[in-house]
């Protein structure tokens, strides 16, 4: 199926793709919200809908071959887990340093959750994590509360590495690689 990059219009597998990520950016906004008295619903929540967007930005710019792009994102495949799918991205210029950087702490303070059942917002390292968070800082143009807790920093921190990302997904979408032509030597 052809992805017509010459256009706004969004076909095929692309439009498909496009309205999951709609339909599961909703679903995020149903689940992650203030209100939550959960920490660990949060923390894993978050990673886990930032990971979903890095694998619609990789799916945008990989080429149309579903197959073979399904088997590199398996577990125990070169884009198995949320850590080298953050590199991938990185190294193909599709997201800058700050969004790394920011990734890889949600991404520890969402293993941290899952791996101890007594941590909270308020143990170390995830405090640490949390106010490392900058690209809300970034793209708000504006310094935290002084009231703001950790929770409020990663939560704040997750709304915005989504919202910046979702954008690099059409990004990446009108940078798509091709796969070449087969040529035979017969």
């Amino acid at each position: 199926m052809e992805n017509n990059t010459n256009s706004s219009l969004i076909t095929g597998k692309a439009a498909e793709r496009y309205f999951d990520l709609h339909n599961a950016l909703l679903e995020f906004s149903e689940l992650f919200t203030y209100t939550d008295p959960s920490d660990r619903n949060i923390a894993i929540v978050g990673a886990t809908f930032l990971e979903m967007v890095i694998d619609h930005i990789l799916m945008a710019f990989l080429p149309e071959d579903e197959k073979e792009v399904a088997k590199m994102m398996e577990v125990n495949q070169p884009l198995g887990n949320f850590s080298n799918k953050i590199t991938m991205c990185y190294c193909l210029g599709l997201i800058d340093k700050v969004i790394k950087d920011d990734l890889n702490y949600v991404r520890k303070v969402r293993n941290k959750f899952a791996h101890d059942m007594s941590v909270s917002f308020d143990n170390e390292p995830i405090q640490a994590w949390c106010r490392e968070l900058k690209w809300h800082k970034i793209s708000l143009c504006a310094k935290p509360p002084a009231d703001a807790t950790n929770r409020d920093f990663y939560q704040v921190g997750v709304h915005q590495l989504i919202t910046h990302l979702n954008g690099c997904v059409g990004m990446a979408r009108f940078q798509k690689r091709t796969l070449l032509n087969n040529f035979s030597n017969g």
